[in-house]
């Protein structure tokens, strides 16, 4: 894949776009729903969007580009056909996002395809989790990382959705055959991204 870096100063941005054709998924808080997406440009400030139908505008949500990882974003504009993203998130990611868009422009490898970040190892855990709501369900650690873990469980909250393990905090970034995966968080990070 080719990706073409455009010039910021045209259009007064602040942050180099990198023009992508990544697939990706838009998890909507407010309304509950995900809808699957293209990804047309990125920069660490934001990205532009394709889906058939997008989030309102000012509207905050949650994007997923395959190989780069998540964001927290608010929707700003809609021209064309195309979704305005702006990033909500802390300059140690935003940094990470322009090395990761470094290579890309470079290899046209995303981290996700490079490697791995960190091993999974099986395990064979009974457990739970609980909701943001407070409700608890029974699971089961399939396989865990230093990032995330797999469980198998018959409950499936939505992607985007927060939940609790103990003293571990997590995301739901992805829902699997017989059960979810889940992103640890920081939640001073979390709790960061509203301002």
């Amino acid at each position: 894949m080719t990706a073409a870096a455009t010039n910021a100063s045209a259009d007064q941005r602040q942050h180099e776009r990198v023009v992508t054709a990544l697939p990706g998924r838009l998890f909507v808080p407010a309304e509950e729903v995900t809808l699957e997406c293209r990804i047309v440009n990125l920069s660490a400030g934001g990205a532009g969007v394709e889906c058939e139908e997008p989030p309102p505008l000012n509207a905050f949500v949650v994007l997923y580009v395959d190989g780069f990882g998540r964001f927290d974003c608010v929707a700003t504009r809609f021209v064309k056909g195309e979704l305005g993203l702006r990033f909500v998130c802390k300059e140690a990611k935003r940094q990470r996002l322009v090395e990761d868009l470094s290579s890309f422009v470079q290899t046209g490898a995303t981290r996700k395809t490079r490697l791995r970040l960190y091993p999974r190892l099986p395990s064979e855990s009974d457990t739970h989790f609980t909701h943001a709501s407070g409700v608890t369900a029974p699971c089961q650690v399939v396989d865990i990382s230093l990032q995330g873990l797999s469980l198998r469980t018959a409950m499936r909250p939505p992607i985007g959705e927060m939940i609790t393990m103990g003293l571990t905090h997590g995301r739901v970034v992805r829902h699997l055959d017989d059960g979810i995966a889940i992103q640890f968080i920081d939640i001073s990070e979390s709790t960061d991204n509203g301002r």
